[in-house]
């Protein structure tokens, strides 16, 4: 990443400097963030519930995070892991399960039940942006269109940004925009792709440097590191993850999707 950055952020620098002058700054953007896992998620708010998007809303969030499963007979459920251990303290996975049982589900904090995804959507409409993480290694036809059926009937689909699997990028390509890391950006911009209009570079954070910053903004694409607690396992997650949002600022970089815990380091 670091040679493709340098030598791909050096090259087109000097192209536009020619054309134009002058580079657009980063830092005189908004701050936008994205909520991960579905909201804000604290000791009130469980993930990927109606009451962390509330929360999100209310807290002037830009975007949440959500993650999307099939279960037995076919529905979009908004969950992150393959079983309801967490949260709801029911042991079987999504894929074993009807709609009807997930449906009766509730949470032990808060008293939430899963939601399928077009009632999220529902919720989010005009109000929040969706960022989409599919989970399962394959889904038929059916899962994809039935995501974006909900995403187009509340006005969701143009805004949407995808992460999730390749088999879910393929499916939205050219109608939201698609996460790349700086290899793919890469191939994309030799290839002709209007790379601005199609992609994002998501990165985590303690991975994303000032070179592949700089290269993605000369190339007019949007830089989205994930800040997440899991990316520190082992370590201070809370210092470490707020220290490498201030480096980025400093850089920047004006979008981070985040756990909530990393709210007050993006706001300071």
């Amino acid at each position: 990443m670091m040679r493709f950055a340098i030598g791909l952020a050096g090259a087109i620098a000097v192209a536009l400097f020619l054309a134009a002058g002058v580079r657009r700054c980063p830092a005189a953007e908004p701050l936008r963030l994205i909520a991960h896992r579905g909201g804000v998620v604290d000791e009130q708010h469980i993930e990927n519930s109606l009451a962390a998007i509330e929360e999100a809303i209310k807290r002037g969030y830009w975007m949440i995070e959500v993650d999307i499963r099939e279960c037995k007979d076919g529905h979009l459920v908004v969950q992150h892991d393959p079983d309801f251990r967490r949260f709801y303290d029911d042991p079987r996975k999504v894929e074993d399960m009807t709609w009807d049982e997930i449906s009766r589900l509730r949470s032990t904090v808060g008293n939430q039940r899963p939601l399928e995804f077009h009632e999220l959507a529902a919720a989010c409409r005009g109000r929040i942006r969706l960022m989409l993480d599919t989970k399962g290694d394959f889904h038929e036809r059916p899962f994809f269109e039935a995501m974006e059926k909900a995403l187009v009937d509340n006005d969701l689909l143009a805004t949407a940004y995808v992460i999730g699997t390749e088999q879910s990028q393929a499916w939205f390509a050219g109608k939201a925009r698609i996460a790349a890391d700086a290899a793919r950006l890469k191939k994309a911009h030799n290839a002709g792709e209007p790379v601005a209009e199609r992609y994002f570079l998501f990165v985590h954070g303690r991975d994303l440097d000032a070179a592949a910053v700089q290269a993605a903004e000369t190339l007019g694409v949007t830089v989205v590191p994930s800040v997440n607690t899991f990316h520190y396992l082992g370590r201070n997650a809370q210092a470490e993850g707020a220290a490498d949002i201030r480096r980025l600022r400093k850089l920047g970089v004006t979008i981070f999707q985040i756990d909530s815990v990393y709210e007050a380091a993006c706001r300071d």
